[in-house]
């Protein structure tokens, strides 16, 4: 009978622990997204911007104000890196994939692969600015099984960011 519970014991330690630490990084996990969408926030309110639409991403928050016609990008990595895309200077928005090759197989049978590194939403400038890109996906931060719904998204917001930049063209026109 001592034996029965000593296993029980055991099973629901094995089982309870892991869930405690699982629940605990989640939860500093949320705090550090709250404290940068508080920040992204701040950042919005002293542009006076006012988001009609915003992206939670694992490394970046972006945010447009549909009004003014602004769309602002957080970077988590260097929370002094903040973009404010003016859509009326915008040439052109477009999603963009960058691929590595890597070689996979034997030396005498090496097939080379192309091998999906970033997608990103690039930004070209009517005044020939330097190109700004906005990484959706990174395969050295984000997992291989996120990659479909975050090409779905930078589909998304180019549909909607080339819709400001057409209809302003067609206005001037």
């Amino acid at each position: 009978m001592s034996t029965i519970i000593i296993a029980l014991l055991i099973t629901i330690s094995s089982i309870t622990i892991p869930l405690i630490f699982i629940l605990i990084a989640r939860k500093k996990s949320k705090k550090r997204y709250e404290k940068f969408l508080n920040l992204f926030s701040q950042e919005g309110s002293k542009q006076e911007l006012s988001f009609s639409s915003q992206e939670l991403l694992k490394s970046r928050i972006i945010g447009l104000d549909g009004l003014r016609q602004t769309l602002l990008v957080f970077d988590f990595e260097n929370a002094g890196n903040i973009i404010c895309i003016a859509m009326a200077e915008v040439k052109n928005c477009m999603a963009e994939k960058k691929y590595d090759s890597i070689v996979i197989g034997t030396e005498r049978k090496a097939i080379i692969e192309p091998h999906l590194r970033n997608i990103d939403l690039k930004f070209s400038f009517k005044n020939n600015a330097e190109p700004v890109s906005v990484s959706f996906y990174d395969s050295n931060v984000n997992s291989i099984y996120e990659m479909a719904e975050l090409e779905t998204k930078v589909k998304t917001w180019e549909a909607v960011l080339s819709k400001m930049i057409f209809k302003e063209e067609k206005i001037r026109v």
